[in-house]
């Protein structure tokens, strides 16, 4: 998008009358100040505080883990050795964890659970103390109440999430700063006499929101109102705006065209395995409500509803804004842009099927949806509904949970008490409590014998498919198991670690979406593609798998070098040599690559994509040497 724009207020004052110079805001008393202080910092020391006591770290998070220790190893950005593969959804905060590992010499397991809530606390912080800003009352006497912010601190989810090693607690930072520096923005110019602080905060606010798709592909969707809303209210001429542009677009680009060019594709690889563009609407319906019904969270919802109802009903009959940033659409700006994009945000969610964590992703929606009123100044509206939704908050923080436990019937889990019940563990944030203490982890992966190489196939901690490796694979373990986090933290960096789901591994990432399942667990790739991959061909297959299903698989991994967009170029998109004409072969192919997907039957595709039918009477294909 282009950051330029045209206002339809009312011009400036002609040259022979200028403007007369701003007043300064009247000062707050002393002892409102002090409250108002104080009301900014309680929603962050409570996230400190009842985070902290019950921070965790899940599955999923220790998936970032092993990409940050293969980088600072000298292998790159990837999940395993010799397969470029992107699994970690969110890049900032793979790279931040790289450099607080790098910078402290810590494990990046812990290390990910108090980085994670140290963004959270920051972020309440900036959030509230825009509100602060935002609703600095004309008179300077009104204190400021907590309204939006009670909603999402009762909700036990807004405390786990701050943890857990995910990307939560940046993403929660993210959007608080994009917003203070908004407000920042729109308060600037009619507070100090001199544009250069306003030009400053512009293209921090660009840079910053450009940003997001890097924290979170989706929050492309709040990236985009924001840098509308530094459109209205900043009014760059035309060079201005495309050097905004340019820097909100700059660090981006840049890391999207290393991602095609590298990985490529362009989309990190658990959004390629999810589905991410595609429509699952009745499971959307379901995931919302199951954060909503527990919570009984239409009540809190319908209270805020009708205070602002009331509120604006008021304001058509003052004449005296709410706030002391001047300019109606300056004003309305501010307002809509975080509804609109928290809207936005929870809509998506929504339509592509929601998730199998509990709520997780829906809080950023619902943050951005309530940032204008995390805290409002008293009045006889706000008083009332204030008590009204603190009264609901202490029966949420204290008496409301979810009908299940571990994992719903829907498929959606309480992750924190799930990984908690059965790792016997209050605060699990260390690999070795995932290993030591979950059961049935095969735990002999994580340091291999001399000459113990095999490939393992398991997908249930009592199924266990062995078969010695490829004598051209150099790595000693290939082990594939459903949970990929911990499987990833105990096989060593030189080992595969596959998870039949996609997260980081390109070939059942691509693998047809046959029917609807559990959110996020959809495709699981049949073995004999692991066993085709990686197994010696000379070898007996392991017991209770159809050879002429391996046969199959290994011929369609190698047939068609000349067809483009087929198994075979997808792997090598991944496994050749980062060459300068591979680069620039996975640049130009990568949007072919990203949308391509092959059945997960070896038989069906292999008669799709090389046009054999292994079926056929004495047809029983002889793969060539794989690459």
């Amino acid at each position: 998008m282009t950051l330029t724009t045209t206002s339809t207020d009312q011009g400036p004052p002609p040259a022979d009358h200028p403007a007369p110079a701003p007043l300064p805001p009247p000062r707050t008393p002393r002892r409102v100040a002090r409250w108002n202080i104080a009301a900014v910092l309680l929603p962050a020391v409570f996230v400190a505080v009842l985070a902290g006591k019950r921070s965790w770290l899940c599955d999923d998070g220790l998936i970032y883990t092993r990409p940050v220790r293969q980088i600072l190893a000298g292998n790159g950005p990837v999940f395993n050795p010799g397969e470029r593969a992107e699994a970690a959804t969110g890049t900032l905060w793979q790279w931040l964890l790289v450099a607080a590992t790098r910078l402290t010499g810590q494990d990046p397991a812990p290390l990910a659970v108090r980085l994670g809530l140290l963004c959270a606390v920051l972020g309440w912080f900036l959030a509230a103390d825009a509100g602060r800003r935002l609703y600095r009352p004309a008179a300077g006497h009104a204190p400021l109440l907590p309204c939006g912010a009670p909603i999402l601190l009762a909700l036990p989810p807004t405390w786990d999430f701050a943890t857990s090693g995910l990307e939560t607690g940046l993403t929660t930072l993210w959007i608080a700063g994009c917003w203070w520096l908004l407000v920042r923005l729109a308060a600037d110019p009619h507070t100090r006499p001199h544009p250069r602080p306003h030009t400053r905060r512009a293209y921090g606010l660009a840079v910053l929101a450009g940003l997001g798709p890097t924290v979170r592909p989706e929050l492309a969707i709040a990236t985009l109102g924001f840098l509308t809303a530094l459109a209205l209210i900043h009014r760059p001429r035309p060079r201005r705006a495309a050097a905004l542009t340019a820097a909100a677009t700059a660090l981006p680009l840049a890391y999207e065209i290393f991602r095609m060019g590298y990985y490529g594709v362009l989309l990190p690889l658990p959004a390629i395995t999810k589905e991410a563009g595609a429509s699952d609407w009745p499971r959307g319906w379901a995931y919302a409500r199951d954060l909503a019904d527990p919570y009984h969270l239409w009540l809190p919802l319908l209270t805020l509803a009708a205070l602002g109802t009331a509120g604006v009903l008021a304001t058509r009959r003052r004449t005296a804004p709410a706030t002391t940033l001047p300019g109606t659409r300056v004003r309305r700006t501010l307002y809509t842009t975080p509804v609109v994009c928290g809207l936005a945000m929870l809509l998506y969610v929504v339509r592509v099927g929601g998730d199998f964590m509990h709520a997780r992703m829906l809080l950023p929606g619902l943050f951005l949806l309530l940032l204008p009123i995390l805290l409002v100044p008293a009045s006889r509206l706000a008083i009332p509904a204030v008590a009204a939704l603190a009264a609901w908050a202490l029966l949420c923080a204290s008496a409301f949970r979810v009908p299940y436990e571990r994992i719903g019937p829907a498929g959606i889990a309480d992750e924190r008490g799930f990984y908690t019940s059965v790792l016997g563990v209050a605060n699990p944030v260390t690999a070795d409590a995932f290993i030591d203490g979950f059961p049935g982890f095969p735990t002999f992966v994580r340091d291999p014998r001399p000459g113990y190489r095999h490939t393992l196939v398991d997908r249930s901690p009592t199924h266990t498919l062995n078969a010695p490796l490829r004598p051209d694979v150099a790595t000693p373990i290939v082990a594939m198991w459903p949970s990929l986090g911990m499987l990833g933290a105990a096989v060593p960096l030189t080992g595969v670690a596959l998870d039949d789901l996609g997260l980081a591994y390109p070939l059942a990432a691509h693998v047809q979406l046959s029917t609807r399942g559990r959110p996020g667990h959809e495709k699981q790739i049949d073995p004999a593609w692991v066993l085709a991959q990686y197994a010696d061909p000379a070898a007996p297959p392991p017991p209770g798998i159809d050879p002429i299903r391996i046969a199959a698989a290994r011929y369609t991994l190698t047939c068609g070098d000349t067809n483009r967009g087929r198994l075979k170029e997808l792997l090598d998109s991944t496994h050749a040599p980062l060459t300068r004409h591979r680069f620039v072969a996975n640049l130009t192919g990568a949007v072919r690559r990203t949308s391509f997907r092959f059945p997960n039957d070896p038989i069906a595709a292999a008669r799709q994509i090389c046009g054999v039918d292994v079926l056929a009477p004495g047809i029983l294909p002889t793969a060539p040497t794989h690459p």
